[in-house]
């Protein structure tokens, strides 16, 4: 019973801790939102096949 009070200042001492990288940022890294952006892209391209696809104007 004597950790139940340690372990939960710990976990409050990591929360508020500043969150830091774990690797620094290079040249090559991407924005989440350009991976957000093509994600979108990507599920209407396949929405669009799926819908064209049941009107049978499209497939082949």
């Amino acid at each position: 019973m004597l950790c139940l009070p340690v372990f939960v200042i710990l976990l409050l001492l990591i929360a508020s801790a500043p969150s830091v990288d774990a690797r620094p940022k290079t040249k090559d890294d991407i924005p989440q939102a350009s991976f957000q952006d093509n994600a979108k892209r990507i599920l209407q391209v396949l929405e669009s096949k799926i819908n064209c696809c049941r009107l049978q104007v499209c497939c082949g």
